[in-house]
């Protein structure tokens, strides 16, 4: 960047690509006639106006250009690994993180693309090697400790490694793989259960932050890209139409571990994608919930059946259980589409036009005809370090918002500044939730 502020060629660009004035910018550069040694900054400027507008063919282009002139040039290999991946490459995206890997002083960062992009091709075993060689570099980076105890989610690793979060990991599972359910599961087995798992955290010095804990089969939700298409255009995704979910809404904490365990050891054929939340959305009501996804409404009314005959079996004191068409978000533009009719077709339907919005997205993503090489799920089912780290984070959360059963169940307080940041603004609304 150095190199860029003393020309004064090319100052007025620079300045409208930190104002994020993209479209101005661009129109500036095209004016500028380069010269033969100005290419190399000319194309460093398309490619980098055109990663910013999320543009990831044409800036892979440019950036190309760039490695013409300069092969170790590290924004151009970063942009190209990041570009790539966005559009699905990931294989590809990989050579251009281990050659930037290489060529940093520090590389952090590209340890990082090149563990996501291992983890998100289901090579699990990989992607664990690369985060703990990122570790190593950096011990206290909590990003990568966070990226590194998800992957537990979906494989266990074989050796430890002499790795304490690795350990930790295998202390957990080991605690809890023997976990009987012959009965419901009461007061007396939850205390048991947090004093056991949670004094293993005592001394760690880590804030993960996630609030969601998944069971995940192999379906791709794509919600990502379901709500560039609404936040850009205000129209449902075609996709939206036939997602239904079952909500479970619950009175409190205790109740939110129970339902825990019946998604962690229920069976079901489709082995459906279900999770347990504490809400933190802005004005959404409910503290502590849980959801089915079905593919489609016969299915969630067989569902609901058996997920209401799992909750008074367990003596859950339920809020309310329903079925929702897609997410909440999509009502307030569409009221009609929450409405559901359980006896026939629906009475809000898709509009054809919407196709041409849902391509201009999809163009934009590189997804039409496009393959995309990453790997889902799914997730074990069984009780790992992300799951307790997870659990820790909803006692804090039952501590910040005053839920009083918090004390039958757990004597220390748990305190969590992630949980203090994200729902700094939302303290009274949750209290009288």
């Amino acid at each position: 960047m150095t190199i860029l502020k003393n020309l004064t060629k090319f100052s007025s660009v620079i300045t409208e690509i930190k104002k994020n004035n993209y479209n101005l910018a661009l129109k500036l550069l095209k004016k500028i006639k380069s010269n033969k040694k100005e290419k190399h900054l000319e194309h460093k400027l398309y490619g980098s106006i055109f990663f910013k507008k999320n543009e990831w063919l044409k800036s892979i282009k440019y950036f190309y250009r760039v490695l013409e002139n300069d092969k170790k040039d590290l924004v151009a290999l970063n942009n190209i690994g990041v570009a790539l991946y966005n559009i699905g490459r990931l294989k590809d995206s990989i050579n251009f993180f281990e050659k930037l890997s290489k060529f940093e002083a520090n590389p952090i960062n590209s340890l990082i693309s090149l563990g996501i992009t291992y983890k998100n091709l289901g090579n699990y075993e990989k992607a664990i090697e690369i985060f703990l060689k990122a570790l190593n570099l950096q011990n206290n980076n909590n990003l990568i400790k966070q990226y590194l105890i998800d992957t537990f989610n979906y494989y266990t690793p074989k050796e430890t490694q002499n790795n304490y979060l690795l350990e930790l990991n295998k202390e957990i599972l080991d605690l809890n793989k023997n976990l009987k359910f012959e009965k419901p599961v009461d007061i007396e087995f939850i205390k048991s259960f947090l004093n056991k798992n949670l004094s293993l955290l005592q001394n760690l010095n880590l804030e993960y932050g996630e609030t969601q804990i998944f069971r995940r089969n192999k379906t791709k939700l794509d919600c990502d890209r379901h709500f560039k298409v609404f936040n850009e255009f205000k129209v449902i995704p075609k996709y939206c139409f036939n997602c239904f979910k079952i909500q479970i809404d619950l009175s409190d904490i205790i109740d939110l571990i129970k339902l825990f365990f019946i998604f962690n050891k229920i069976e079901l054929k489709n082995n459906n994608i279900r999770k347990c939340i504490v809400e933190t959305r802005n004005n959404v009501n409910g503290n502590y919930k849980g959801f089915i996804f079905c593919n489609g409404l016969e299915e969630a009314k067989q569902l609901i059946e058996v997920f209401s005959n799992e909750i008074n079996r367990s003596k859950i004191k339920l809020k309310n259980i329903k079925i929702k068409h897609g997410c909440t978000e999509f009502y307030e533009e569409y009221p009609e589409y929450e409405k559901i009719n359980y006896n026939g077709e629906q009475n809000f339907k898709y509009l054809n036009d919407w196709k041409v919005k849902e391509d201009i997205i999809d163009k934009r993503l590189y997804r039409i005809n496009q393959k995309d090489e990453r790997v889902l799920g799914p997730t074990l089912n069984k009780i790992n370090l992300s799951d307790i780290l997870i659990i820790k984070n909803w006692m804090a959360y039952a501590d910040l918002v005053d839920d009083k059963s918090y004390n039958k169940i757990f004597k220390p307080r748990v305190k969590s500044k992630y949980l203090n940041e994200t729902i700094k603004d939302q303290i009274n609304f949750r209290k009288n939730n």
